[in-house]
């Protein structure tokens, strides 16, 4: 950590260095094996900081995941007062650049709600996504522009078309011939939203 000027600097840099600490453990191991103490030896701070500024581990999680999560966030409080087409290229595209930044986040998503670990993290989960969840595919006027589809349909082509690029084993996507790098995934954004736009809306403007 750098040298810093003032209080505020100190606080700010603790904090991020603590934010930074927790992804790395968390999306490396399991929630409950992982410790205060853990977190704050990656970060190189007291462990003591994390109960100063999040209350204790669970409050540090949910701190990472908003963290994490806020572009993707921030654009649902925008799309809610919109009707354009352009919102599923918007909510597929900040998707994208979000997860892609750290392919691990949504294995580690994924690992965590299908394990047997502790409910107060999944709640956390939950609680994060539910905006998502009931802004995905996208608002009812645009909706009624699809004629002939199932809006609970639209929603889980949508899901899968986004999600499962992230969480294919490894192997598996080297059989079938795909690199998972940043071009693979930025190139597979692009198209997905083409073939949702083209699938659901055709030709109109």
């Amino acid at each position: 950590m750098t040298e810093p000027t003032n209080q505020t600097e100190t606080a700010t840099q603790v904090r991020e260095a603590l934010l930074c600490a927790a992804r790395v453990c968390f999306l490396s191991s399991d929630f409950d094996k992982v410790s205060i103490r853990q977190i704050a030896d990656e970060a190189g701070v007291n462990m003591a900081m994390i109960r100063y500024y999040f209350g204790n581990k669970l409050g540090l999680f949910e701190a990472m995941m908003i963290e994490h999560l806020k572009p993707v966030i921030e654009r649902s409080k925008l799309i809610r007062t919109t009707d354009t087409k352009s919102i599923m290229a918007d909510i597929i595209n900040d998707f994208h650049q979000t997860m892609s930044a750290t392919p691990e986040f949504p294995r580690f998503l994924f690992r965590l709600m299908n394990s047997e670990g502790s409910m107060e993290v999944k709640a956390v989960v939950f609680k994060l996504f539910t905006p998502l969840a009931n802004l995905i595919p996208m608002p009812k006027p645009l909706l009624e522009k699809c004629t002939g589809t199932d809006p609970m349909l639209v929603k889980m082509s949508m899901m899968s078309l986004m999600v499962f690029p992230y969480i294919i084993p490894a192997p598996m996507a080297e059989l079938h011939g795909f690199k998972l790098d940043s071009d693979f995934y930025t190139k597979l954004t692009q198209h997905n939203i083409k073939l949702l736009e083209q699938g659901l809306f055709g030709e109109q403007d």
